[in-house]
């Protein structure tokens, strides 16, 4: 029973971080493994079930402790079970409106631009993360041909090599920046065939190995500025949320109301970084949330040369009202 007690313990923390997800940053880098808590779970309920079982019928002295043991063990599964089957089940309102496709890529200031490139054709809105105007300035002339709306418009070299740049095949009717933090985030409203006005946002908070409370006061900022900008028109949030779903900075989003287009879609468990290590990557947080009144009909993930992330690309359309 020692090695399912032993499961158990890592699972048992994955479990409690869920059920009160942390704000502090040094807490908020071991959540971000939360979803692995099932893998802790089928282990531990198997050995300390098997342990109960022989308990029950030889009618052992640990029966009293192994047993609630198995009990807790089964909760924890199911409590884990429950948490990660809603990613898996796509939504079920059909779609009013033609497909709109949305990629995401942080391209971590050195990713391949041609790559890049080639890895969002056919997308109709592009945001790139931490491209930095010499990056953006890189990118070859037929992609740029393609994509002849961007935001923030070409100008000077800006003084931070970290931004967020939307480019898109249809007009930005209007632009901003987001207060300034640690990386510059934008909003681009365009015009759509398939869905009239849309607002998107690109956006990359800082991540918890930033200065103390930066994390949680970028997340907060952030929360707070799409707060003030929903209207009729949808909203899509696209970028390096540095968070997982389980992290309390996208529970607050999806408490005011946003979608995860991986979620709508039913991908399941998407992971996105490190991608670029000889093993998989191991956490998702980079996202596109929508608002209520769009859904997905498809999210997937590609790699591009030279960037610790995945690339998201997410087909969204409208839902009747």
């Amino acid at each position: 029973m020692i090695p399912g007690l032993l499961a158990a313990v890592p699972a048992a923390v994955a479990t409690w971080l869920r059920v009160l997800p942390p704000s502090s940053e040094r807490l908020a880098k071991l959540a971000s493994f939360i979803p692995y808590g099932l893998v802790f779970w089928l282990p531990a309920l198997l050995l300390v079930g098997i342990a109960a079982l022989r308990a029950l019928r030889h009618r052992t002295p640990g029966r009293p402790v192994v047993v609630p043991l198995a009990l807790l063990c089964a909760a924890g599964l199911a409590a884990s079970v429950a948490w990660q089957a809603p990613a898996f089940v796509a939504d079920r309102r059909p779609a009013a409106t033609e497909p709109l496709t949305v990629t995401s890529l942080n391209v971590a200031v050195s990713a391949d631009p041609a790559a890049a490139a080639r890895a969002v054709t056919g997308t109709d809105v592009a945001v790139f993360v931490e491209a930095h105007a010499d990056w953006v300035a890189s990118l070859p002339q037929s992609f740029r041909a393609a994509y002849p709306y961007r935001a923030p418009t070409d100008g000077p070299a800006r003084a931070t090599d970290s931004d967020t740049v939307v480019f898109s095949k249809y007009p930005i009717v209007s632009s901003e920046a987001l207060p300034q933090s640690n990386f510059q985030q934008w909003s681009a409203v365009v015009r759509t065939p398939q869905l009239g006005s849309v607002r998107v946002v690109a956006v990359h908070p800082c991540n918890p190995y930033c200065r103390p409370g930066l994390w949680v006061q970028d997340a907060a900022q952030l929360r707070a500025w799409l707060a003030d900008h929903r209207d009729t028109m949808p909203m899509i949030v696209a970028g390096d949320f540095n968070a997982v779903d389980d992290h309390l900075t996208m529970q607050d989003l999806y408490a005011d109301g946003f979608r995860s287009a991986a979620d709508l879609a039913g991908a399941g468990f998407v992971r996105t970084w490190p991608a670029d290590r000889s093993f998989p990557a191991l956490i998702g947080i980079d996202h596109v949330l929508v608002t209520p009144n769009l859904t997905a009909s498809g999210f997937s993930t590609f790699r591009v040369r030279g960037t610790d992330h995945l690339g998201v690309r997410a087909v969204l359309a409208g839902v009747e009202a």
